[in-house]
């Protein structure tokens, strides 16, 4: 090779080498300038993260990110600045689009979900509280959020149970209360007439339907009516009504007890009570008699003494459906023959009338009859209106 053309390679190389040196420096001092340029912004970030500038330091990180793209330190620190900023901007649609915003960061920040949980919790939005704890549960795999939720679906299965209980209750007992009414409507019919049928009262009372619907009153507190109503759905006005043992009353009802004029009836004694039917009317306050009344008792001849009374009909004022005045009774004994006596009575303990022994032990004389034939004894047990006597 001659001379001039080693030289021009010599040259050429010379110049090659210190082309690439430019370019190599070029290089590096870009990438130094890119990495002071990503130090300052980070170090601008945290400088407002310390001092609770929390968007200021978005953006400073968000900045650095365009330099480091696929950072995942400046990712996680930006989803954490999100976390903060949430926890300045209350419960509010704001605050959730912040945590939101964290998970477009980092998908598996456990804080975000709980965050946004807790959120939807205070705003009683179950549905999303579920909903987040679900999105939480696969994305971090934090088992306390499968946990809450699966205690919300439970609480939820049993809530729906319940309800779904008291709803089948509920239209059992509508239909219960519709097939109550219809055997009250139908004897209530027999007393909205100018002159009621009692026996056909008791004939009523007595099928094995209205047996069968007193048996279902349990507790003294307790009846099914059907009548009027006021505004308030409480009875007021005219109304019938069934309580335990067997007592219909019809009549008058205010503030959702009975109080006016009303008739009271039992025709369903056991088997073996001699008493057939025991029919009471007159006034009523508080739900219990109170003022004059006339109370009848019927009784069957085949299960009384020749000397007991077939039938008898006691008048007189009454309080709290004791007796509490001068009171008549009207006897039938068993012959068909009438006999009437008249005795005082306070809070239901009749008064001693006579010194004279009662020729039964333990007994006391109240009252001698008109013709002086017989006494009325009483043993110094309350008396008064059944059912209301204790």
């Amino acid at each position: 090779m001659n001379r001039i053309v080693r030289n021009v390679i010599i040259g050429i190389v010379v110049a090659l080498i210190a082309v690439s040196s430019i370019f190599i420096t070029y290089y590096v001092t870009i990438m130094r300038s890119q990495d002071n340029a990503v130090a300052i912004l980070v170090s601008d970030g945290n400088a407002a993260m310390d001092s609770g500038y929390y968007s200021s330091a978005i953006d400073k990180y968000n900045e650095a990110l365009e330099f480091e793209p696929e950072s995942r330190e400046l990712k996680d620190a930006i989803a954490h600045a999100y976390i903060l900023l949430a926890g300045t901007l209350g419960n509010g649609p704001e605050a959730i689009a912040a945590y939101q915003d964290a998970l477009t960061y980092n998908a598996s920040n456990t804080n975000a979900y709980w965050g946004m949980s807790s959120i939807y919790e205070n705003n009683g939005d179950e549905d999303n509280v579920l909903l987040t704890l679900q999105t939480g549960y696969v994305n971090t795999n934090d088992i306390n959020m499968k946990i809450k939720a699966d205690n919300i679906e439970i609480e939820r299965a049993r809530i729906k149970a319940e309800e779904e209980a008291l709803a089948q209750e509920e239209a059992e007992r509508l239909a219960l209360e519709e097939s109550h009414n219809e055997k009250l409507s139908k004897l209530i019919a027999l007393f909205q007439v100018e002159k009621p049928d009692m026996d056909a009262v008791k004939d009523m009372i007595r099928t094995e339907e209205f047996v069968d619907m007193v048996d279902e009153v349990i507790g003294k507190d307790n009846s099914f009516y059907y009548g009027d109503r006021d505004e308030n759905g409480k009875k007021s006005g005219k109304g019938i009504a069934v309580y335990e043992d067997g007592y219909f009353y019809y009549g008058d009802f205010a503030d959702d007890v009975r109080s006016g004029s009303g008739i009271l009836i039992r025709a369903v004694y056991s088997e073996s009570s001699s008493i057939g039917s025991y029919i009471f009317e007159g006034e009523f306050s508080g739900d219990k008699p109170n003022g004059k009344g006339t109370a009848t008792s019927s009784y069957f001849k085949d299960k009384i003494s020749a000397e007991g009374l077939a039938k008898q009909v006691i008048t007189g004022e009454y309080a709290d459906g004791l007796e509490n005045s001068t009171m008549k009774l009207i006897g039938t004994t068993k012959s068909g023959a009438t006999v009437n006596y008249t005795y005082k009575a306070k809070d239901g303990i009749a008064e001693k009338s006579s010194k004279e022994d009662s020729g039964i032990k333990g007994q006391y004389i109240i009252a001698k009859s008109e013709d002086g034939k017989s006494n009325l004894t009483s043993d110094g047990s309350k008396r008064g209106v059944e059912g209301f006597v204790e």
